[in-house]
């Protein structure tokens, strides 16, 4: 006995002669074959001899001929045995003399009988171990039960299903009093539910909201759900995860965007206009610029259904670091896409803010979300949005908004308490430039004003005459790459991360303006940082620089 258990010594004992009996048919095995003159031997009588014998038994003809017992793994059937077939009393097991013999793991090597008496069937539980289930409820060990048309018995890897179509409804019988399990133990077979057709408006993220995904840092695979023209050369890209995702992000900030574009990987951060307001999609906003390798990329290559993977959300132009009641946003082009994301948050929420939004373009033709920012003045009173125009343009469309570049009279009539304002300001460098003036004309308190840009693409790495393409000049210093084991040489006015680049040496960057961190990296040694770099005081006591916003101003060690 593979079993010390009393009780199962006792059960097992009970069926043993039934192993010595004359030997009766072995159905499944993978005991060794047995011989044309074993199979002779336990062939039962013709059908014809069978069913003439229970006619004068009384039995009823019909029914005795229709019974049958289906064994199922993994779910299909891979065996079907007439139950007439069978003497009074079957066992199943691993035991190589059980009359059916299966092999899997945890199944008893007597480990259940089935018994064939006055018409009726019954199946008995032999194994205390891992048991027997009927309709998925445990067998005491010893038990019999009455099987009806239909009943299930689960074995260690295997079912019986009993076909008795004759035998009288189950709802005649007393009530089962077998084990509900809390938990069905793995041995048993359990079919995989698929889950239901997805629904084409898709209430599973409501209904199942807690098994979304949630965006988080590091790089994600993300699919293409929609293209949006939103003007001539500007299209904003909406995406969504592979599989359900909820994007989770501070509104104002980017993503990174790694492009597989001419057999490279070229990295490019864009903000996102989208809102975390509104989850379950991402968007970014994308204007053409002349020559510019990702931009057109993006425009002319990308379609429905293609996967881009990202890096993000990072940076900290954002009204989340600043709150205020309020606010003042300005944003020209492109630039207009950070701006766009914290207005949207803004209205969407609800937030108890003022703001007032200027939005610079070129053409009435060229104003990005134009319906939107006329809708955000009419439907909600926290917002008061002005556009101005600052080139002419040939058409028949009248234009009665502001024109010309920002002005302290632009400021002023927009935004008479400019003064109570947090600034948040995004565009090209020129713009942000001469807004900056305007702002310092006006005698505002700068460190109200925020502000975001983008810096130049990524210098080729690894150029084969670095001092040169990089144009040192003035007082020159060593710096020490500790990982690479490179020395090379600067001067007081080269970003640490251009030298790194220049020399083929990995700085991980997104902004490259000083206001995402991502470029941050240990550094001993005295440098000068850039008004624009937005370090922490924490993480310049833990001994971190921004590499592309610092200089050196002697000699430097970085873990680079």
């Amino acid at each position: 006995m593979y079993n010390n258990n009393n009780e199962s010594a006792e059960i097992n004992d009970a069926w043993i002669p039934e192993l010595f009996k004359k030997k009766k048919p072995v159905f499944i095995t993978q005991a060794p074959k047995k011989t044309d003159a074993d199979a002779k031997h336990n062939k039962l009588g013709a059908t014809s001899e069978l069913w003439i014998s229970n006619l004068f038994k009384g039995y009823d003809a019909s029914r005795v001929a229709n019974d049958k017992m289906a064994v199922l793994k993994e779910g299909r059937v891979i065996h079907e045995i007439m139950l007439n077939d069978l003497d009074s009393t079957t066992i199943i097991g691993r035991h190589p003399s059980a009359d059916i013999q299966l092999e899997s793991y945890k199944l008893g090597m007597l480990h259940v009988g089935i018994i064939k008496a006055n018409q009726n069937y019954y199946v008995e539980n032999l194994d205390t171990v891992s048991g027997t289930l009927v309709n998925r409820k445990k067998i005491p060990a010893g038990q019999r039960v009455l099987l009806r048309d239909g009943y299930l018995v689960d074995l260690p890897g295997y079912q019986l299903r009993f076909d008795l179509p004759s035998a009288p409804s189950s709802e005649q019988d007393e009530p089962l009093e077998l084990e509900e399990l809390d938990e069905i133990p793995a041995f048993f077979y359990t079919p995989s539910i698929k889950p239901p057709p997805p629904c084409p408006l898709l209430s599973n993220l409501i209904d199942a909201r807690d098994a979304i995904s949630m965006w988080s840092e590091g790089v994600t695979t993300l699919r293409v759900a929609d293209i949006v023209e939103e003007t001539h050369d500007v299209k904003t890209f909406r995406f969504v995860g592979e599989t359900p995702m909820l994007f989770s992000y501070k509104p104002g900030q980017f993503a990174t965007f790694l492009l597989p574009i001419d057999g490279k990987t070229v990295q490019r951060s864009y903000s996102m206009s989208s809102s975390p307001s509104r989850p379950h999609v991402m968007e970014i906003t994308v204007k053409r610029v002349p020559g510019g390798l990702v931009s057109n990329w993006l425009c002319d290559n990308v379609k429905l259904g293609d996967r881009l993977n990202i890096r993000g959300p990072s940076g900290k132009f954002t009204c989340f670091e600043y709150p205020s009641s309020k606010m003042l946003f300005i944003g020209a082009g492109s630039g207009i896409t950070p701006v766009m994301s914290m207005s949207r948050w803004i209205a969407d929420t609800a937030a108890d803010v003022d703001v007032k939004l200027l939005a610079c373009f070129r053409t009435p033709n060229e104003i990005i979300f134009r319906k939107e920012l006329d809708l955000l003045s009419a439907r909600h009173r926290s917002f008061q949005v002005g556009v101005t125009v600052t080139a002419g343009w040939q058409g028949t469309e009248s234009w009665t908004g502001f024109t010309g570049r920002i002005s302290p009279q632009m400021i002023q009539m927009l935004a008479p308490d400019f003064m109570e304002r947090h600034l948040f300001m995004c565009g090209p460098e020129p713009f942000m430039d001469s807004v900056k003036q305007v702002m310092h004309g006006l005698g505002f308190n700068m460190s109200n004003f925020h502000i975001e840009s983008f810096g130049t693409a990524r210098t080729a790495p690894g150029a084969e005459n670095a001092a040169e393409s990089l144009k040192l000049s003035g007082t020159l210093h060593k710096v020490f790459f500790s990982k690479t084991g490179v020395t090379v040489e600067t001067d007081e006015n080269i970003p640490l991360l251009n030298l790194a680049e220049a020399h083929g040496i990995e700085i991980d960057y997104s902004c490259r303006s000083g206001s995402c961190g991502a470029c941050a990296v240990k550094c001993s040694g005295d440098i000068t940082e850039g008004t624009e770099c937005a370090i922490s005081k924490k993480e310049k006591e833990a001994g971190y620089i921004y590499a592309c916003c610092s200089v050196a101003k002697g000699t430097l060690e970085i873990n680079a």
